[in-house]
Order: structure tokens, then sequence, then C-alpha cells
């Protein structure tokens, strides 16, 4: 099924079926301890909605509903009856908690008594997304995916604007309250589950640098692409002393299942002694571990513009590459630069003192700028703003 035919379908369920759904089941009044966590995008607890559902499930007095389905690889009589299911739900919900595009929140005129918090899954304002860009949401698409939305939480207030315009709501409902899944990053406690989970799936890795190759897909997720790299000639020219793996963005995942690192990125993030990354917001938040950064864009005049950015690409605090073939040096002279040259509140012996501060500098202003609300109390902030304690 091409993906036009796909975006008519949904539209036709979005606004023809599942308003009537939910209609149908708003006799009775709103039940404000009734909380939803829904998701059209997993079968089970996303990562992202962790924290957050075991904080309200510890508060107690609150009636906590799941309802996960892969849409993607669910039948379609599966994804109706999910559906239908969450509407009936939904029409009596106090809070709808999601972290990604959920078409049933926004089918409907829901009642104002229940709130919509919108997750979202990505740090920062880096790629233009949402409305912003035809490769997510198509001009042809009628109908506002994140209508309804009551708060979308937010890294730091500089992401407010961007996301307001990707999403077409208002500032008021963007809150840099900062993102949940983050707090997990300020545990030591997990940070060392993350090591013993890697040594375990990979001991191969012990005694030598780990560099992960992370990149963002290109297109839109229907027919996603990847920038060309030989990870087999690139492992040859960093040497024995390092481990190279990858990562590809969920979107690619089945076509890169036999080569693809098994753990999830953010749990690498502790073991990885350089990253690779290109347009991935995973940037924002792997840099709170204050390590070395490569951008490997190929592409970054072609990319910017036809996604575009929110940012200057320049901005970003990592080492930025084009070439295939200088990638490696890239990697190694990051790696001496910022890990073992440049630790927190030192200067680099080997660089100039006004170079050193201007790149320890550099990293910090840009955290502050995108990363300031996740400080490992997101989710604490979350939860007051649901239980009506915080607003």
């Amino acid at each position: 099924m091409n993906r036009m035919l796909k975006q008519y379908i949904k539209m036709f369920a979005q606004n023809c079926v599942l308003p009537v759904c939910y209609r149908l089941n708003c006799r009775g009044p709103v039940q404000p301890e009734l909380v939803i966590f829904a998701d059209a995008h997993h079968n089970s607890r996303p990562e992202n909605m962790r924290l957050l559902y075991e904080a309200l499930q510890a508060k107690g007095g609150l009636e906590i509903r799941e309802m996960y389905l892969d849409y993607q690889k669910a039948s379609a009589g599966a994804v109706m009856r999910h559906m239908f299911g969450f509407m009936k739900l939904y029409a009596r919900a106090g809070c709808v908690v999601i972290c990604d595009n959920f078409l049933p929140a926004a089918s409907c005129r829901k009642r104002k008594e229940t709130k919509v918090v919108q997750l979202w899954h990505a740090c920062g304002a880096l790629k233009k997304f949402g409305y912003d860009t035809t490769d997510d949401i198509p001009r042809q698409y009628h109908g506002n995916v994140f209508r309804n939305t009551t708060l979308v939480t937010v890294s730091a207030p500089q992401c407010v604007k961007p996301f307001a315009s990707a999403m077409r709501l208002t500032e008021k409902q963007v809150r840099p309250l900062g993102v949940s899944r983050t707090d997990l990053y300020f545990q030591e406690n997990w940070r060392e589950s993350c090591r013993k989970e890697f040594y375990r799936l990979y001991p191969q890795a012990a005694g030598k640098r780990v560099v992960l190759w992370a990149p963002t897909f290109r297109g839109n997720p229907g027919a996603p692409t990847l920038p060309a790299l030989d990870l087999k000639a690139f492992q040859e020219r960093l040497g024995e002393k390092w481990l190279v793996l990858s990562r590809v963005h969920p979107h690619m995942h089945e076509a890169y299942k036999e080569t693809d690192c098994k753990m999830p990125t953010e749990r690498l993030f502790p073991v990885v002694d350089v990253l690779i990354a290109d347009y991935s917001s995973l940037i924002f938040e792997y840099l709170l571990f204050d390590k070395p950064l490569v951008l490997y864009a190929p592409d970054l005049e072609e990319y910017e513009k036809k996604r575009g950015f929110y940012l200057n690409y320049g901005a970003i605090p990592g080492y930025q590459v084009k070439a295939e073939e200088a990638l490696a040096d890239a990697v190694m002279q990051e790696y001496r630069t910022v890990r073992q040259k440049c630790p927190a509140g030192q200067d680099c012996p080997d660089m100039p003192e006004n170079d050193s501060r201007l790149l320890r500098a550099k990293r910090e202003q840009f955290l502050e700028a995108y990363m300031s609300g996740c400080d490992g109390q997101a989710t604490r902030r979350i939860a007051g703003y649901i239980l009506r304690t915080e607003q």
C-alpha cells in the first residue's frame, strides 16, 4: 500500500469513524483519576514513558490504563480494535499521555476537562519536523495530528518556538519542563546497568575504545535512506584499538537488523567513547555525558536545503566532516581533544589556552540553550502538572 493511500485511510478514520465512536461514549462525566498511556509505535510501554508511569503509579489514587500497539506491524483489524478501545476510554479520561504522533487522540473535539500530554521522544530542536516539512506530513493530509494537545514537554526554553511551529500549537502549550526519559542519565545505577549489559553482549569491546555511528534517516518514514559508510573499511582505518558499531534510526532497523547494535541508542551513551551522528536529536542528550562528538554529514547542503534546521548547524559542539575517508582521523582527533586532553574544568595541554576555553564554553552554552530542562527532575515536574501540583 503506497504512502498516499495510507494517508487517505488515516484521514477517513480520523475525520469520520473515530469521532462518532468518541461521541457515543461521552455520556458519563470525565473521571479525573483515569490516566491513559497510549502509543501506536510499540507493543509494550515505550522507554519514553517508563519513568512518568512509575511516578504516577507510586502516587496512588489513579486508575492507569495502558494501550500500546505497533500499527505498522499489526493487522488492519487489530489497529481498528485498538483505536476503538482507546476512544471509549478517551471519552471519560482525565489525562492521556503520548510520546509520538498518535492519530486517535487528535481525531475528535475532546472534552475540555481532559488533558493530552505529549512527552515527545526527542530533545532539543535541530532538524525541521512536523508541519514545518513535507517529509513528515504531506500537504494533501487534512487534519492536525497534534490537535487536542494540552501540553508538550521540551528540553529547554529555546525549543518552545520550534515545537509550537512544527505542531501548529501556541507557545503556551509548549513548556520546557524537560524530557522525562533523560532523568535516567543522572542515575549511576542506570549507567552501570548499561555498561554491564553492553560488555555481556560485546565482550570483545573490553579494553577498546567504542565508536558508535548513529545516523538519522533521509526522506520520509515510508521510504527512508541512509548516507553511505563502509563500516568495515572505517574499522580498518581506526585500527584494532577501536570497536566500530552502528545503531540506525528505528525506521531502518529491519533493513539493518543483521549488523545493527542490539542495545537501544540511549543505553549506549554511558559506554561509547565517540559518537558519530548527523541530524538526529540524540546529539543533544548524548552531550549531557560530556563525550566527544563527530558530525558526519556528507549531504549537509542538500539536507539543509530540502528539510532545513531550527539552528545554525555550525553551532553544534562537534568535529564536522563530510568525506568518508577523513572520518577516522576526525574521530581520533575529537577523542584526543575532548576526552583525553580536555577534562571538565581544565585546559588542554596540547591546545592554545584560548582554544581550549572556547571549546568548553561552546559545549556549556549549547547545553544551557537546548537542554537546561534536563536536570534529572523532569519527571517530577511533569507528574506535578498532571496531578495539578504544578501548573
